[in-house]
């Protein structure tokens, strides 16, 4: 897997990461400040890594879909032409939930979301009173701007009742917000019928989805169940809209769009065929559709190359199909219908009378399907490359950060219950970047930013826009603050400093105390 990046300073990193049955290791990472980041410098740089790992053990380059990487796959499959180049199915799934969120419906509600989230969060007695009722934040902080819409909207719905109680409150009545601009307009989204019907309907879009991107979104071998979870996920969609097409199918549509022009490749196919969970229970329906046997026999010349084994490989298929010998057997039956089983390890156990094609099918089957992996790690560069350390070289902060990395791997490892669409913080109020509680959406360059934020909570900058809101936040309310004393007054031993006070109480702003004087205070 590779990935660019560019820091605060405006040196471009691009990294390179390496994805096998055992987990994911952080290789490399090359400064690229001084090239032209286009296909020929990223296919060069992926072709010397492949050499240096031996052509014989790489199966796949994964990265996201950008042009310059369409680019270097084309030359890389003219040079290795027994290596696949595929695209993120991360990143594709975001893309689509991305295309949901533009309809007019969801955009819409995702609109009224945000005024009621952002009014709950400009106030602090406004804000502990909802924690009071609702026992924790309502606001969530996804990897990606649709991921915090979907994780917001699904909160809002898991939340309704005691949302309500809130603005039935004689508490939150007494505060008097309600009756500013703002305040109404919250309250009569939340009284609003028709606004919770159509956050159903954004959840209903999103979820099946996101739950996708949550098994996608790992480091575990995924390539023999993605297309299984999208069949789930349409299927899903459609009994959720009571199987009506009038209201599921442009959700279809936007899914099909991107699904079959970017995730329909050799690899996702076959994996599919040659998972034994998805296999036999639709084997007819599955050799009816030639395109999956085509798919596992592009595999096959792709993959091997030496016929006589070529050969081998599609008699041992026709074992499979018909369940001869240890596929038969109970224990391999019995195993094969839960859906938690690795499929690869499947393969070595019941395989051995197909020796070809186990082999074959436990390289397909141990495939990531996401680049996620390499893009998380941007995170530990911003930590590594901080201000006070902005002049190590680069050589030295690829080695710290190949040590960091590889460490939160083991972690991650270890934290399973760690939702993959999800960034944590100690307190939301951290992320000053989700527009549920800012209200401000990000311009065109944070959104391609978003796609390089690391997904454990990586730091970055505001938007102009953004900025001017959270200092605005941070002045609206303001303690007694000391003044610096100025020359004059050390001069005339006036050793007692002035004060002034600075208070606000803004139905527009959030009321977030700071010790620190705003510019322009100090005499």
């Amino acid at each position: 897997m590779t990935d660019a990046w560019t820091d605060r300073k405006g040196r471009g990193v691009m990294n390179l990461v390496v994805h096998s049955a055992h987990g994911v290791c952080f290789l490399d990472s090359v400064d690229c400040s001084a090239v032209k980041k286009n296909g020929k410098y990223i296919f060069d740089l992926v072709d010397k890594c492949i050499q240096e790992l031996g052509e014989e053990n790489v199966v796949q380059v994964v990265t996201d879909n950008a042009s310059v990487n369409t680019a270097a796959a084309s030359l890389l499959a003219a040079k290795r032409p027994s290596i696949f180049w595929n695209g993120c199915t991360a990143h594709c799934l975001d893309l689509m939930l991305e295309d949901l969120g533009k309809l007019k419906p969801v955009e819409e509600t995702i609109s009224s979301a945000k005024q009621v989230t952002t009014f709950l969060y400009a106030h602090t007695r406004v804000l502990d009173l909802m924690r009071e009722y609702l026992g924790k934040d309502l606001v969530r902080s996804g990897v990606t701007r649709f991921a915090t819409a979907y994780l917001n909207l699904k909160s809002l719905q898991d939340n309704k009742k005691d949302i309500a109680r809130l603005f039935r409150s004689d508490q939150l009545n007494e505060l008097g917000y309600l009756k500013k601009a703002k305040g109404k307009k919250a309250d009569k989204i939340v009284k609003s019928e028709g606004f919770w019907k159509n956050v159903d309907m954004a959840v209903n879009f999103f979820e099946p989805l996101a739950n996708v991107l949550r098994r996608m979104d790992s480091d575990v071998p995924a390539m023999g169940f993605f297309h299984g979870y999208m069949l789930e996920a349409k299927k899903e969609i459609a009994t959720r809209f009571d199987n009506n097409e009038s209201r599921f199918m442009v959700a279809w549509e936007i899914i099909d769009k991107r699904w079959d022009s970017k995730l329909k490749t050799p690899l996702h196919l076959a994996g599919y065929y040659l998972n034994p969970y998805y296999y036999y229970p639709n084997k007819s329906n599955i050799e009816l559709d030639g395109s999956f046997r085509a798919a596992v026999i592009a595999c096959i010349t792709k993959m091997v190359a030496d016929e006589k084994t070529q050969d081998s490989i599609i008699e041992e298929l026709n074992a499979y199909q018909e369940q001869q010998g240890a596929f038969g057997q109970d224990i391999a039956v019995r195993q094969r219908r839960n859906k938690a089983f690795n499929p690869a390890k499947w393969w070595m156990n019941y395989g051995s009378t197909t020796p070809n094609l186990r082999l074959l099918a436990a390289r397909i089957l141990n495939l990531t399907c996401s680049s996620s992996a390499c893009e998380r790690n941007w995170s530990v560069f911003e930590q590594v490359h901080t201000k006070r350390r902005n002049k190590l070289l680069h050589d030295r902060m690829r080695d710290l950060v190949l040590v960091k990395f590889n460490s939160k791997i083991r972690e991650k490892g270890e934290n399973k219950r760690k939702d993959p669409i999800e960034r944590e913080f100690n307190d939301v109020l951290e992320d000053e970047l989700n527009e549920f509680i800012t209200g401000v959406a990000p311009t065109n360059a944070d959104q391609e930013e978003e796609h390089d934020a690391a997904q454990d909570g990586a730091s970055q900058e505001p938007s102009m826009a953004q900025a001017q809101v959270l200092t605005k936040r941070k002045r609206s309310r303001q303690p007694r603050k000391k003044k610096l004393r100025s020359l004059h007054s050390i001069i005339s031993g006036n050793l007692e400093p002035t004060v002034s006070t600075s208070s606000s109480d803004s139905d527009d702003s959030m009321q977030i105390e700071s010790s620190d004087s705003a510019p322009g205070d100090d005499e």
